[in-house]
């Protein structure tokens, strides 16, 4: 594992890491250089269950002649390029496996009908009509699951080697900028959200309206994806050393 200290420092006076900073974590997080290390065992199996679950779906929604077919299995497919391509260090195995089960809940949210609609549109319990919607609902627990395992991806990805000195295994210090580059991690989980809405609402208009929802469908999408999001930043905030 790689040691960040100060460039004005000793070599008497750079700590080494913690001892029990010194297994698989440390070495999940440890840089890599400008290349990709190799997918872990457990990348390999998510990717995978990923793969399966892309291919299965889209069978399944040209079989049943879903016309959100091409919407979620596209914007599913744009993310895991976006997690290939950012990826420079290998992954937590509970990351890994976290974001295969958000595009599997992901896409069978879109693509299984339940009676006359969608997965997505599931509930159960008592409906608020002041709230426009049902306390249990699918698509919410999704969209919050969904943007909370997003804002771990891109802390790993895109905020954490620049964490505290580079080294986010450490608690931040004072002025340190691992609260902005929690907001970082938050902000850009938020945005894919609201990315992912556009898409729905793109496939929408392409076929017809069908499963559009209108504002209290978005509504709705947008407070589960910030609640989700918050959740995930407030855990990487309140325990770096385990959330890292």
């Amino acid at each position: 594992m790689t040691t960040y200290a100060s460039p004005d420092m000793t070599p008497a006076q750079q700590d080494p890491a913690p001892p029990e900073h010194g297994g698989p974590a440390s070495q999940a997080l440890a840089p890599s250089g400008p290349g990709r290390p190799p997918l872990s065992r457990a990348e390999r199996a998510a990717a995978g269950t990923a793969a399966a679950g892309i291919a299965g779906f889209a069978g399944y929604g040209i079989a049943t002649h879903s016309p959100s077919t091409v919407g979620y299995v596209s914007s599913v497919l744009v993310i895991a390029a976006a997690v290939v391509g950012l990826r420079r260090v290998v992954l937590p195995p509970l990351l890994a496996a976290g974001l295969a089960v958000a595009a599997i809940v992901t896409l069978a949210g879109g693509l299984i009908r339940v009676g006359h609609d969608v997965l997505y549109n599931a509930n159960t319990g008592p409906y608020n009509p002041a709230l426009g919607t049902h306390y249990l609902q699918y698509d919410h627990f999704a969209h919050a699951y969904v943007s909370f395992v997003i804002v771990f991806a891109c802390w790993f990805m895109l905020a954490a080697p620049h964490a505290d000195g580079g080294n986010p295994l450490r608690p931040p210090a004072v002025g340190g900028r691992r609260g902005e580059l929690v907001l970082l991690a938050v902000g850009a989980a938020l945005g894919l959200g609201a990315l992912n809405e556009m898409v729905e609402f793109i496939a929408t208009l392409a076929h017809h309206g069908a499963h559009a929802g209108g504002y209290w469908n978005t509504g709705w999408d947008l407070i589960a994806n910030f609640t989700g999001a918050t959740a995930a930043g407030l855990v990487l905030a309140r325990f770096p050393a385990r959330a890292a």
